[in-house]
């Protein structure tokens, strides 16, 4: 029976080796003692797709090598855990003079970083003030990939879950946690403000979105390709009058503020009103927007979660900070 290949801790230290190196073969040759059909081999499972790996990591360019995206996805996962391994090792032989525990790793968006998330870390340090946390704001699709890879413990996204999942390639743990609706917003004394405020109260018809010339998330984030699902499905995408496309709804709120045009934001991130035009979007042309927790499940042990005792107390904090506000 052939033998069947596996990801090994040298494959994956070699890969490492070469990035850390900026794709100079001869320097790993140097510092794992490797000679040249060593590492030609080695190097032959990453640069192509086939028993080993779905998509390459790694693409030759002249004398050097680079990643590939497929490389640049896997690689802080890959990193992590090579430097982990090593300072297993460390621990090992130092008879355990090294001491503390990994970090929580931990990734949100700017606006969850700024309001649930800062509450809901507040008692978790109450409670865990030696807890060792490492708090990110990344891009949806980022996070997303993080924790699939196993560069981030937890995360919050607002993507569907079939998005969730095209994107991890691999089952995850998906909770909701907070629902939001869409609002329209622009600043107070603009002269889109009383057509704004005669919208219905209840919540504004899709149509309303060409009335106005408008501040969107970016075209990739999860939140923005609903948004346009529902609007070309109705034939109105096409009539959009689109100024600003950009990242982060405290961006485009300060763009709605300066005057640029009428923003499309998340309820939760109108906390502060004051100056502020806003109007719901109808709740059943567009669903509230659902941020939702994910994390990876222990192999093979059907509902369990991969989570270290702090992830799971954080975890834990998160939700009960949702309680709390609502």
């Amino acid at each position: 029976m052939p033998r069947t290949l596996t990801l090994s801790f040298e494959l994956l230290q070699t890969f490492v080796s070469l990035i850390r190196h900026e794709g100079e073969a001869a320097a790993v040759m140097r510092e794992l003692g490797l000679n040249q059909p060593t590492l030609s081999k080695r190097l032959k499972y990453l640069q192509h797709a086939g028993p080993l790996l779905d998509r390459p990591w790694l693409v030759r360019k002249g004398k050097t090598w680079k990643l590939t995206d497929e490389g640049r996805k896997i690689w802080p996962a890959v990193e992590e855990l090579v430097d982990r391994y090593q300072n297993l090792h460390t621990f090992v032989e130092d008879e355990g003079k090294a001491s503390g525990t990994a970090p929580v790793h931990f990734a949100c968006g700017q606006q969850m970083a700024a309001g649930l998330v800062r509450r809901a870390l507040i008692e978790f340090r109450k409670k865990q003030p030696d807890a060792r946390l490492r708090i990110s704001t990344l891009r949806g699709h980022a996070r997303i990939e993080g924790v699939s890879n196993g560069s981030l413990d937890l995360a919050i996204v607002t993507h569907d879950e079939s998005s969730i999942l095209e994107i991890a390639r691999r089952p995850l743990h998906i909770e909701p946690l907070v629902t939001y609706r869409l609002v329209l917003v622009c600043a107070s004394g603009t002269r889109w403000e009383s057509k704004l405020r005669s919208l219905p109260k209840a919540g504004a018809p899709a149509e309303a979105l060409c009335l106005f010339p408008l501040i969107l998330p970016e075209p990739d984030a999860g939140v923005r390709k609903g948004l346009d699902d529902v609007l070309r499905s109705r034939g109105l995408f096409s009539k959009l009058d689109i100024t600003l496309e950009i990242g982060g709804w405290t961006t485009i709120l300060a763009y709605v503020r300066d005057g640029f045009g009428v923003g499309v934001v998340i309820e939760g991130a109108c906390e502060d009103a004051q100056g502020l035009a806003i109007r719901p979007l109808d709740r059943m042309t567009f669903p509230p927007i659902s941020a939702k927790l994910i994390c990876r499940r222990l192999a093979g042990s059907g509902d369990e979660l991969d989570l270290s005792d702090e992830a799971m107390n954080l975890r834990r904090f998160l939700k009960a900070g949702v309680r709390i506000r609502h």
